[in-house]
């Protein structure tokens, strides 16, 4: 094995000359930090396993680094050592793309941290997907640098290396002070396990993982239709049940979670806040603004009511003619709604002059709505349309009823997979509530086949599929006079 000059780090780089060599050292697959290709023999690697590789042909592209400026890359180049854009850079060559910093080129190769007194730390390229033991996250591996122990599989980022001793928020009336130490710690803004690095407010008495001291105070979640808020300690008293609403696991009342008490609801942090798919911040002064689907009925004009104040005889913007109120269920049960096309099961308006029937809790549907929890557009508004033949977006079926639009995406939603509640579900012929599992991976108990998310018991080992839970209770074929129903 040859040793090189490295190019842009402190200790050198060993060529390889054959596969043999490149296994020996522990490094069978790897890729080229330089064109992301696999590397085979001959190539080169660091001396001290920090993950770095280079096919012998791309090391030619280094040896023209240079000390240079261009304003025009200012914007789109990145740092390969903090990965952020590059204001003034060092050892950057067009060719290589092999951009650093001054400050990151200038980096010290080792150095003793007091989060790990065992070993130095040694200054190397991302090569694991482990998360920062200062701040928590994991980042794509072979991104950045990083201060690492290999044989601990321990790793700071090389920012978090020296943390700021006192951080003040918005999201907390009180600065945080830093805390670093080798205890293991439990975060009270999350619920979660630290090891290492804690921030800690003296006056209220919490300790928090850093990334929780930004934790947003207010939410909205695509798994409930109101705004939620962050509490670091619950009053047990005012919850029914104290499961999350995403995970069904109970939430812990001495550690933060997402609330709401009027409504009855909890979520673990972490459930609620990993995707931002899942939710987006609410300022406080739009926390009591009402949702938009709370006037907008589809009900046009009600023309007559009963004695229990039920619209008898309304229109419906969906419609040309008068629809009347009928619970006449046995003389229509082989009829369809026109709005979720299931068979009529419970009070239904009807039309005297067309065959035109909607279940009375169709007909009252908001013509639009700002969200449906299976459905990731966040700030988009969905229209109910009843106007073309479409597939929905969750059951994957065609169908010419109604639907819920959305203005962003152009997706539907059929007003089967819009009515299907993220919590408790009842199942025909299973005597337990069902529970939708985002994470699900298993078997469904209907269909037989395997899904990643499905409605499931605590109970028991019983979890459906949500196209199986939407099958309809009963059916009519043309080969059997009577209505066929599920079992």
């Amino acid at each position: 094995m040859e040793e090189s000059n490295n190019y842009g780090h402190q200790h050198p780089l060993l060529l390889m000359l054959n596969q043999e060599q490149l296994i020996n050292y522990g490094s069978g697959v790897a890729d080229c930090s330089r064109c992301g290709e696999k590397v085979s023999a001959p190539c080169f690697c660091y001396v001290e396993h920090c993950g770095f590789y280079l096919h012998k042909n791309n090391l030619r592209e280094l040896e023209h680094v240079a000390l240079q400026y261009d304003e025009e890359l200012e914007d789109v180049a990145k740092c390969f050592g903090c990965c952020e854009p590059l204001a003034k850079y060092t050892n950057f060559s067009p060719d290589c793309g092999f951009n650093l910093h001054e400050k990151c080129a200038k980096l010290r190769f080792k150095l003793n941290h007091v989060c790990h007194r065992n070993h130095p730390l040694v200054l190397q390229f991302n090569s694991e997907e482990l998360s920062c033991k200062v701040c928590q996250e994991t980042r794509q591996i072979n991104i950045g640098f990083v201060y690492g122990c290999s044989s601990c599989n321990f790793s700071i980022h090389i920012e978090c290396v020296s943390p700021s001793p006192i951080i003040e928020d918005k999201s907390h009336q009180h600065p945080f002070s830093l805390i670093l130490r080798q205890a293991p710690f439990i975060c009270d803004a999350c619920g979660t396990a630290g090891n290492h690095a804690a921030y800690a407010c003296c006056t209220c008495n919490i300790m928090v993982h850093r990334k929780c001291i930004s934790l947003p105070h207010i939410i909205k979640i695509r798994w409930h239709h109101h705004p939620v808020s962050h509490i670091y300690f619950l009053h047990k008293e005012h919850f029914e049940r104290l499961d999350c609403m995403i995970c069904h696991i109970e939430v812990n009342e001495e550690y933060g979670s997402y609330y709401s008490v009027d409504c009855n609801i909890i979520f673990h942090v972490n459930c609620a806040t990993r995707d931002p798919l899942f939710f987006y911040v609410v300022s406080p002064e739009n926390e009591d603004e009402k949702p938009l689907d709370i006037s907008l009925n589809s009900i046009t004009n009600v023309l007559e009511r009963n004695d229990a104040g039920e619209a008898t005889i309304i229109e419906h913007f969906k419609h040309n003619h008068y629809l009347t109120l009928s619970d006449k269920i046995r003389e229509y049960g082989n009829k369809c709604c026109d709005g979720c096309m299931l068979l009529i099961s419970d009070s239904f308006y009807y039309c005297s002059e067309c065959e035109f029937f909607l279940h009375k809790a169709c007909a009252e549907l908001p013509k639009m709505k700002k969200s449906i929890w299976t459905h990731f557009c966040q700030l988009a508004t969905l229209f109910l349309t009843s106007d073309n033949i479409f597939r929905c977006e969750i059951c994957d079926f065609l169908s010419n009823g109604f639907a819920y639009k959305c203005n962003e995406c152009g997706r539907h939603t059929c007003l089967r997979c819009q009515a299907i509640p993220p919590d408790a579900l009842s199942c025909p012929g299973h005597e337990h509530p069902l529970l939708y599992y985002y994470d699900f991976v298993g078997r469904c108990s209907a269909c037989g086949l395997d899904v990643k998310r499905a409605f499931s018991c605590k109970d028991c080992n019983y979890s459906v599929d949500p196209l199986c839970m939407l099958l309809p209770t009963r059916v009519s074929h043309k080969c059997d006079e009577h209505l066929l129903a599920l079992c």
